[in-house]
């Protein structure tokens, strides 16, 4: 039993990992394309009418493929080819981040729980999304959205993404909601 569940374990975190990578490299195509005319980059980080700058806009999101799109623009402060973009952000991502660190994210995260909650049903409406945007069989179905939730339990608390706090609350919301989707999934699957 135990070498099952370790072999489960290194293969979940392998389908972390290659979604991570996947993710990486479509967020430094977007960042890529967006900063392609020259004046792109200023126009990025210039606030609009609301005060907010595009990439802080995109920093609100809870979806991961955005967070990385604004953390590859704050990489780059002007056009760049996607590879380029691609290995600063892997680079930012190869050292882990303090505990510390981290720590300050959980708190800021989890400071007024009693009164505010999580935002469950957005998240539930998240990870439907990100169920509809996946390709395949349940059983790939399962993986990647394990995968997902395996991402987001890691990237919720990383002081290495600029999410503010509402955004992070979200992501962290999302785990639970990839969870229950996947074991939804998994009863579908049991019962054929």
């Amino acid at each position: 039993m135990g070498a099952a569940t370790m072999e489960i374990y290194v293969k979940g975190a392998q389908q972390q990992q290659a979604l991570f990578s996947h993710l990486i490299k479509d967020a430094a195509r977007s960042a890529c394309s967006m900063l392609a005319l020259p004046h792109e980059a200023a126009r990025l980080r210039s606030p609009a009418d609301d005060g907010m700058t595009a990439i802080e806009r995109l920093e609100l999101s809870p979806l991961a493929e955005d967070q990385l799109v604004a953390t590859a623009l704050r990489l780059s402060p002007s056009a760049a080819s996607a590879k380029t973009i691609a290995d600063a952000l892997q680079l930012h991502f190869t050292t882990p981040p303090g505990w510390l660190a981290v720590e300050a994210q959980r708190r800021a995260a989890w400071s007024d729980m009693a009164g505010r909650g999580l935002p469950l049903d957005r998240a539930a409406q998240t990870a439907a999304g990100i169920e509809q945007k996946l390709n395949g069989d349940e059983g790939s179905m399962l993986i990647k959205l394990r995968a997902y939730a395996d991402l987001y339990n890691d990237l919720w608390c990383d002081p290495r993404i600029a999410a503010p706090v509402p955004a992070r609350r979200e992501m962290l919301a999302l785990v639970s909601a990839l969870h229950a989707r996947c074991a939804a999934l998994d009863g579908i699957e049991a019962s054929s």
